[in-house]
């Protein structure tokens, strides 16, 4: 169950790095490309808001995108990603069912504490 998105956010490359960020996408493609492959995430998608931010995500299970991450592989590129370019940040998303789990979660524990 594809229930988690593993996003990464930034802005714009330090001045001078620019020709480097780029390279950084084609290896991160590279290497989430053939993730995807094999069906152990989808696809990578980027997307580029009017505010200057650039997110790009993949989508799947928790489990396997951690295992994903943790490689020495995604190190590298997210200690390169930090270097090269400015609001470096990643995360983990909920998605789909997994959304749907963290808002009943979070409900219940409003009301468990009061404040619904």
């Amino acid at each position: 169950m594809m229930d988690t998105a593993f996003v990464i956010m930034w802005t714009t490359p330090f001045p001078g790095r620019e020709r480097q960020a780029l390279e950084l996408g084609a290896e991160a493609g590279e290497y989430w490309g053939v993730q995807a492959n094999d069906g152990r995430c989808t696809a990578p998608e980027w997307f580029f808001l009017s505010n200057g931010t650039a997110i790009w995500l993949v989508k799947g299970e928790r489990r396997v995108l951690e295992e994903l991450v943790t490689s020495d592989t995604s190190r590298r590129l997210l200690a390169k990603g930090a270097l090269l370019l400015r609001d470096w940040r990643y995360s983990f998303a909920e998605t789909a069912g997994g959304a749907e789990r963290y808002m009943g979660e979070y409900g219940s524990m409003a009301q468990e504490l009061g404040l619904l």
